[in-house]
C-alpha cells in the first residue's frame, strides 16, 4: 500500500486485489482503525476519525472536503434537504392538488394553484360579487361556513409546535391596513392573483430544488425569509410554521457547500468575477540589457 498525499494511493490486496485513489485511501484508513483496535484504543481511534475526516483543513480528505468542518457546515445538510423538501411538497400540492381555502389562512385539501375555477382567494376585494338569486342562496352557505370556521377561529390556540386536539393560531387573524393596501396594488383583480400565484409555485418550487442539490442556498434561504414574513402579515400562516424563518437564517452559514453544488459553483462564480473584475495576474519579463 502507497499512500501519495492525503487523497490519492495505490493498494495491492491480498496478492489479488488491485485499488487506486479513493478505494487504496480508504482501506488505508480501515487499516489504521484496525491498529487501534487490536491495541484497544477507543480514544485514539476516535481522535483519528475526527482528524482524518472532520479536522482536516484544504479538502485533504478522502472525502475531497466534503466532511471537513472547517471548509464546510456538515451537520447542515439534513437541516438543507429535509427545508428543501419541505417547500416541494407545498409547491407540489398547489400544483396537482385539488382543495378549497375554508377561511384566511386555512388551505384545506390539495388545491391547485393553476386552475382559476378551483382556487378561490382568501382576500375580499377578490371574492366574486353575488347579483342573482341563485348566488344569493350560495351567498347564505357561505356565510354559515364562514360563521363555523369563525366559531373554530375563536379557539385557536397559541403554540409553537402542533398539539393534537388544539387549532393552531395564526400569527396575523386580520392583515394590517398598510399591507392590504399594497396587496390590493399588486393585486388589484383575479387575473392579476391568478398569475402571481403561478409565478409563486414556480418560486417555491425553484427554492426546493436548490436547497435539495444545495445550489445558490445562501439565495434560496434568505428569499424565504421576505416570503415568510410577507405570508404571516397576510393572515395566512399559522405559529406553529413559524420556525421557517429560523431554518432560513440558519442555512445562510454555507450549508450548501457540504454534500452540495455550491462547493464547485460558488468558487467558480467567485473566480469568474475576480477575473472580470481584476484581471488575471500576468508575469512580466524584462529585458535589462
Amino acid at each position: 500500500m502507497v499512500s501519495v498525499g492525503s487523497k490519492w494511493g495505490v493498494a495491492y490486496l491480498f496478492d489479488k486485489y488491485h485499488l487506486s485513489n479513493f478505494w487504496a485511501i480508504l482501506m488505508k484508513h480501515l487499516v489504521n482503525l484496525k491498529y487501534f483496535f487490536d491495541i484497544g484504543s477507543g480514544y485514539y481511534m476516535f481522535q483519528y476519525i475526527m482528524h482524518e475526516f472532520f479536522r482536516i483543513k484544504d479538502d485533504r480528505t478522502v472525502f475531497r472536503g466534503h466532511t471537513s468542518r472547517y471548509g464546510n457546515v456538515l451537520w447542515s445538510v439534513p437541516l438543507r434537504m429535509f427545508y428543501g423538501v419541505v417547500w416541494l411538497v407545498d409547491a407540489m400540492k398547489k400544483i396537482i392538488g385539488e382543495g378549497k381555502w375554508t377561511s384566511p389562512g386555512t388551505w384545506f385539501g390539495k388545491g391547485s394553484w393553476f386552475d382559476p375555477n378551483k382556487m378561490p382567494f382568501p382576500f375580499e376585494w377578490l371574492q366574486p360579487k353575488v347579483t342573482t338569486g341563485a348566488s344569493a342562496s350560495e351567498a347564505t352557505s357561505a356565510a354559515s361556513g364562514a360563521a363555523t370556521t369563525a366559531s373554530k377561529t375563536a379557539e385557536t390556540v397559541f403554540g409553537l409546535n402542533y398539539t393534537y386536539g388544539e387549532e393552531p393560531k395564526l400569527v396575523f387573524e386580520h392583515m394590517p391596513h398598510w399591507f392590504e393596501s399594497i396587496m390590493k396594488f399588486l393585486l388589484p383583480n383575479a387575473e392579476v392573483a391568478h398569475f402571481m400565484a403561478k409565478l409563486m409555485t414556480f418560486f417555491e418550487l425553484a427554492i426546493a430544488l436548490a436547497l435539495i442539490v444545495g445550489l445558490f442556498t445562501w439565495l434560496a434561504s434568505a428569499v424565504t425569509i421576505p416570503l415568510v414574513v410577507m405570508f404571516c402579515l397576510s393572515g395566512m400562516y399559522y405559529w406553529v410554521n413559524i420556525w421557517f424563518l429560523f431554518v432560513a437564517f440558519a442555512l445562510m452559514n454555507g450549508a450548501g457547500r457540504a454534500v452540495g453544488l455550491d462547493k464547485w459553483v460558488i468558487p467558480w462564480i467567485q473566480r469568474k468575477l475576480g477575473n472580470w473584475w481584476y484581471g488575471r495576474p500576468q508575469s512580466i519579463y524584462r529585458d535589462e540589457r
